[in-house]
């Protein structure tokens, strides 16, 4: 991570830099199997997501997406974790996606 391209060079003064976590950095993690265990991950997760918090503040667009993601993530691991995404009979079909439309530019 690098705060000053990011344009947020004094995230090292808030956030102490062993424990910076972004996205990048997770996906790196899960592509060379760095993590050992499924809460290894989570605990990663959650580390980004509370410092985005402390960094940006709880009421900040930031601290709103935040809290959001985070919401989305748990209640995703809780279903992955429950197994209920293994227990789908064949027949049934998630949620469709929309279709993209065609807009003709005139």
């Amino acid at each position: 991570m690098d705060p000053i391209a990011l344009g947020i060079p004094t995230y090292y003064d808030v956030i102490p830099r062993r424990d910076a976590r972004d996205l990048r950095t997770i996906r790196q993690k899960l592509d060379t199997d760095k993590y050992d265990t499924i809460e290894a991950f989570e605990v990663d997760v959650d580390l980004m997501l509370n410092n985005a918090l402390k960094f940006n503040g709880e009421e900040s667009e930031v601290g709103l997406i935040a809290f959001t993601f985070r919401d989305r993530f748990r209640a995703l691991m809780s279903t992955w974790k429950s197994g209920a995404t293994k227990k789908r009979k064949d027949s049934e079909q998630g949620t469709p996606q929309p279709t993209a439309k065609k807009i003709k530019m005139g």
